[in-house]
């Protein structure tokens, strides 16, 4: 059993060597609810061939920056969206390489004061890669989705509890090292 866990692990991160992929470092702002405005930082995995990528994106909010209006209370959120996806390029062999994609996406969610369950939703993403070799800049605008419940307590009765609509338009732009 350990041994096959150890070759399914060396597979994982090995995997986009083998494959053309690459590693992402960006920059990011975000809508993450109605109310709520954040800037944050994140991380991609891709791997594939020239045209289609798979992507693993992890993005990072602080809750410090995002104060929501959730069920007439007054909180701090925090959102770390991890996506999951797909993109396609539209030319892989130029300096400009422009790419559209898609995919789920799992928000982890906290707030201070409040109970606020996980969710999942869906997010596009448009932009471009620019340069040439291994080192490339990109820049790119997303939009994600997804719905959760938030409630609040005094001791164990739910005094408010309400939706709350997740994501909206943010966008990216960072760095590209391919593989």
């Amino acid at each position: 059993m350990r041994k096959a866990l150890l070759v399914l692990v060396i597979c994982i991160v090995a995997a986009p060597a083998w494959a053309g992929g690459g590693l992402s470092l960006f920059g990011s702002y975000a809508q993450l609810s109605e109310e709520s405005e954040a800037v944050g930082f994140g991380a991609r995995l891709s791997f594939g061939s020239d045209r289609w990528v798979g992507d693993l994106s992890w993005t990072w909010y602080p809750s410090e920056d995002s104060t929501s209006a959730v069920a007439g209370y007054e909180d701090s959120l925090q959102v770390i969206p991890l996506d999951l996806g797909v993109r396609h390029f539209f030319n892989s062999s130029g300096s400009f390489a422009p790419y559209v994609g898609a995919g789920g996406t799992f928000f982890y969610t906290n707030l201070d004061s409040g109970s606020i369950d996980k969710a999942y939703g869906l997010y596009g993403v448009l932009g471009f890669n620019l340069g040439r070799g291994s080192l490339k800049f990109f820049a790119e605008g997303i939009y994600r989705w997804g719905e959760t419940d938030v409630s609040y307590f005094v001791g164990e009765q739910v005094v408010a509890s309400a939706g709350l609509d997740l994501g909206g338009y943010g966008a990216n732009a960072g760095i590209v090292f391919s593989f």
